[in-house]
């Protein structure tokens, strides 16, 4: 009895040990598997090198909060600018071999020398918009086969709780940031919803832009109402706008004007005998001003057919168009049409006009004179003499090194003002 009895303890003892040895070997394995470290940062800029399953967390100046793990042993340097405030991420690298990582964040694209700015992403109804005010540039001395970023959602960091957002990837080759998947994790156990998107096959020395844009519907443009009214009244109180079409017609045919026709083979006649085309005189007729969109779904055509026939009607000058704001607007042609004063008018700036009436009262004069007079950047400078110049308000003459500017007092805007400069 007394050998069982010994017998069954050591069995138990056995039992208890192996137990342990499993309960221990899982306890290490967990604790192996995924190491943390913190790290409080002085400075804006970080390097460091993070082996596999580490995750370090990187404490910035001014709320900054940077995360990082890998699979791989990752070199990394992470730098911010000092602008930047209350803005966290985590990345999250998957890779089969060894990489150097190079992490820098500013305001915009144009602090990383960046002058050209890509369209921001549409979705939808949806406009997105950036307003985050923090840019990643990721660039990686080999390719990365899985890159994962993820936000909190949290207000702390910049991201409304109530507000849908995107992450987006732009490069110099493209024209516009382009929307990632994204999607909203909540992670129960801590109450917190996270924005996570991942990148597939990052190219080795090359530069990857990645930030967040949020949505916003698009919103009824008032400015297009406000537009349309000021033509309409415009258009009413002018005498130079014609009643019908069949006035509108003789007066095309008797005028004296010349054109190039381009590749165009056509008569004025066989212009103006096209259905299509009558279809869209009839729309700019009774709505001077009208919008390529309204056009577009008032007429039924395809927008490439309606591009062909406004092409036509403009290059035979039948019809004119301007750009004001965002929209291209189409109005009949006439030497003394009102839009060209209602677009200096729509600009609301007055530093263009302040240069107009310089280059008005100094014919001849040139760009550097007038940045010195108004103290300002010469790019800005330059944009406004720009606009001017498309406007066909000035005109441009080299006389030795020198581009002289004068004003161009045969446009409509001098004609229709009766040299009259307009008060905004």
């Amino acid at each position: 009895m007394l050998f069982n009895n010994r017998t069954n303890w050591k069995k138990h003892q056995y039992k208890l040990l192996f137990l342990l040895g499993i309960i221990f070997f899982e306890i290490n394995t967990v604790f192996s598997n995924v190491f943390a470290r913190n790290e409080n940062i002085s400075g804006y800029w970080a390097e460091d090198t993070i082996i596999p399953n580490e995750f370090v967390s990187y404490f910035f100046p001014n709320g900054i909060i940077f995360e990082i793990s890998t699979n791989i042993i990752l070199d990394i340097y992470v730098e911010y600018d000092n602008k930047i405030k209350n803005r966290q991420s985590s990345f999250y690298i998957n890779n089969n071999e060894s990489v150097s990582l190079n992490i820098t964040t500013k305001t915009n694209l144009r602090n990383f020398g960046i002058d050209r700015s890509p369209r921001a992403p549409k979705k939808g109804s949806f406009q997105l918009q950036y307003q985050y005010d923090s840019i990643f540039k990721v660039r990686s001395n080999s390719s990365i086969e899985n890159l994962t970023i993820r936000y909190r959602k949290n207000s702390q960091f910049g991201i409304k709780s109530n507000v849908n957002y995107s992450l987006a990837l732009f490069d110099i080759n493209q024209e516009s940031w382009d929307l990632v998947e994204t999607q909203e994790i909540l992670n129960e156990s801590l109450s917190e919803v996270y924005l996570e998107s991942t990148f597939l096959g990052l190219e080795s020395e090359k530069d990857y832009y990645v930030t967040l844009f949020e949505f916003s519907q698009q919103p009824y443009d008032y400015t297009w109402l406000f537009l349309t009214i000021l033509i309409s009244a415009i258009s009413v109180l002018s005498i130079a706008l014609l009643i019908s079409k069949k006035e509108y017609f003789q007066y095309l045919k008797t005028r004296s004007i010349s054109f190039q026709k381009g590749a165009h083979r056509l008569s004025l006649d066989e212009v103006l005998e096209n259905e299509n085309r009558n279809k869209i005189i009839d729309l700019i007729l009774k709505e001077p001003g009208i919008h390529f969109n309204e056009l577009l779904r008032k007429t039924g055509l395809a927008a490439g057919n309606l591009v062909w026939h406004l092409d036509i009607l403009h290059t035979y000058k039948i019809i004119g168009k301007k750009r004001v704001g965002n929209f291209l607007v189409y109005f009949p042609y006439y030497q003394k049409n009102p839009l060209s004063n209602v677009d200096l008018k729509l600009q609301k700036s007055k530093l263009t006009l302040e240069i107009l009436e310089m280059i008005e009262n100094e014919p001849g004069i040139w760009n550097n004179i007038i940045t010195k007079k108004f103290k300002v950047d010469h790019k800005t400078i330059h944009y406004h003499l720009n606009k001017l110049f498309e406007l066909g308000l000035i005109e441009l003459k080299k006389e030795g090194r020198k581009k002289k500017i004068y004003p161009n007092f045969e446009s409509d805007y001098y004609k229709n003002s009766n040299d009259k400069r307009i008060d905004t």
